[in-house]
C-alpha cells in the first residue's frame, strides 16, 4: 500500500492501470526485482484482470520459452509413424478445419494416392464401410470414414470390427482413418485404442499466416508464369483469409453471423488465382474481388451487411496497388506484402510479426479489444 501511496511511484502504477500492455510494463517500488514471475502475475490479475490472458503468455515465453505460445504446425506424418494396421486413427473435428486435404496430401506422399478409400457415413453407408475394411484388411488400403457421428446406429458394429481384426491376416499397409465431430455415442474401445489427432485453426493472425505458408511448397509458390504478382496476391489472399477467421472473436463487431470458413475455401481460392495469372494477360482484380469475396467465401455470407464488408476486405488486398513494396494492407506498419523473393524469405518475414493481434490488423477500431476482452 506505501507504493501506492508513495507519488513517484503512483505514477508507474497509473501508467499500469491505462496501458494497452500493461503486462510489458516494469512495476514500481522495487517490486519488479522483489517479485517472481508469478507473482508479477497475480499483481496484474488484481490491477487489469481483462488483460491476464497476455499476462500468462509472457510468463509462459520467460519460465519455459517462446516456442510453447506458438501453435505447433500439423503434424500429419508424425500420428502416422506412430500407428500400425490395428491402430485407428481418429481425426476430432473442430469448426473451420478440414483434415482431409492433409490426408489426401500423406497418401500421395507415401504412394497410397489410388489406394485411398474415402466415404461419408450417413444412411444406408454402413454396409459399404464393412466392404471398404474387409478388402482393407486384405489389400492394405487406406479406408476413411468421414462424418462417424452421423451414423450413430452403426457405430456398435464399428467397435465389433476393431475387435476381430487380427493382426497376423491382415495387411500391413492397412490404415483405417476416422472423422467425428465429439459425440458421447462414439464407442470408447475404438476411441481408447486409437491415435487422437485435433487440428484447429490457428489462434491469431500470425499463427494463422504461418500455417497458410508452412502448407505451401517450394515448387508450388515457384509455379506461376508471373511469380511477382502471384507472391503478392498469395499472400494478400492468406492475409485475407487470416483477417475475416480473426474478426469472428468480436462477436457481433466483427460479423453480424459467426461463419465457418474453411482451409478448403483458402485453398479453392489460391488454385483460380494461379489459374486466372496464367491464362490472362493482365491482372484481372474485378474477377478475383468477384470469385473470391462473393463465390468461395460469400457463398456462405447471408447477412447483407457481412456481404459488404467481405467485399470491402478483399478489394483493399486485391488491387493494383499491392504491387507496390511500401503498400500497407493496414494501418500498422508491419503488414504488407513481402517483396518477390523465396518462400524461406516469407517465413523469415512471419516470424518477426507481432505474436499479439491489434484490431487495427482487421480493420477495427482499438476499442474492439475492450469487448473482446
Amino acid at each position: 500500500m506505501n507504493s501506492f501511496r508513495d507519488r513517484a511511484d503512483a505514477v508507474s502504477w497509473s501508467d499500469i492501470l491505462k496501458s494497452e500492455e500493461p503486462h510489458f510494463i516494469p512495476l514500481p517500488g522495487g517490486f519488479e526485482e522483489k517479485c517472481t514471475q508469478f507473482q508479477k502475475l497475480m499483481i496484474l490479475k488484481v490491477l487489469r484482470d481483462e488483460k491476464l490472458i497476455y499476462g500468462i503468455k509472457e510468463f509462459v515465453k520467460k519460465e519455459l520459452g517462446h516456442k510453447y505460445i506458438e501453435s505447433p504446425p500439423f503434424d500429419l506424418p508424425g500420428a502416422y509413424n506412430d500407428s500400425q494396421n490395428t491402430t485407428p486413427i481418429i481425426f476430432v473435428l473442430s469448426p473451420g478445419a478440414d483434415p482431409i486435404t492433409y490426408l489426401l496430401g500423406l497418401a500421395k506422399s507415401k504412394g497410397m494416392d489410388q489406394r485411398l478409400k474415402i466415404i461419408s457415413l450417413g444412411q444406408g453407408q454402413g454396409r459399404i464401410a464393412e466392404k471398404l475394411i474387409e478388402g482393407g484388411h486384405r489389400n492394405g488400403d487406406w479406408v476413411c470414414l468421414q462424418n462417424c457421428h452421423l451414423s450413430v446406429s452403426w457405430m456398435p458394429e464399428l467397435e465389433k470390427i476393431q475387435e476381430r481384426q487380427d493382426e497376423a491376416t491382415m495387411n500391413p499397409d492397412y490404415r483405417l482413418w476416422l472423422t467425428s465431430m465429439p459425440d458421447r455415442n462414439f464407442p470408447v474401445p475404438v476411441l481408447q485404442s486409437g491415435i487422437k489427432i485435433t487440428n484447429e485453426p490457428p489462434k491469431g493472425l500470425k499463427a494463422n499466416l504461418k500455417g497458410t505458408f508452412n502448407d505451401i511448397t517450394p515448387e508450388d509458390y515457384e509455379s506461376c508464369t508471373k511469380p511477382k504478382e502471384y507472391k503478392k496476391l498469395l499472400f494478400a489472399l492468406a492475409y485475407f483469409h487470416a483477417s475475416i477467421l480473426e474478426r469472428r472473436k468480436y462477436g457481433a463487431i466483427g460479423w453480424n453471423i459467426a461463419y465457418e470458413w474453411m482451409n478448403s475455401d483458402l485453398i479453392t481460392s489460391k488454385t483460380q488465382l494461379k489459374m486466372y495469372l496464367d491464362e490472362q494477360p493482365d491482372i484481372p482484380y474485378a474477377a478475383l474481388n468477384y470469385i473470391v469475396a462473393e463465390v468461395n467465401y460469400g457463398g456462405r455470407v447471408t447477412d447483407d451487411k457481412d456481404v459488404r464488408t467481405i467485399k470491402a476486405l478483399l478489394k483493399r488486398n486485391f488491387c493494383a496497388e499491392i504491387m507496390n513494396d511500401n503498400y500497407k494492407l493496414s494501418k500498422l506498419e508491419h503488414y504488407y506484402a513481402p517483396t518477390d523473393g523465396k518462400l524461406e524469405d516469407t517465413k523469415a518475414y512471419l516470424n518477426n510479426l507481432p505474436l499479439e493481434d491489434d484490431p487495427e490488423v482487421f480493420g477495427l477500431h482499438p476499442n474492439a479489444n475492450i469487448a473482446f476482452e
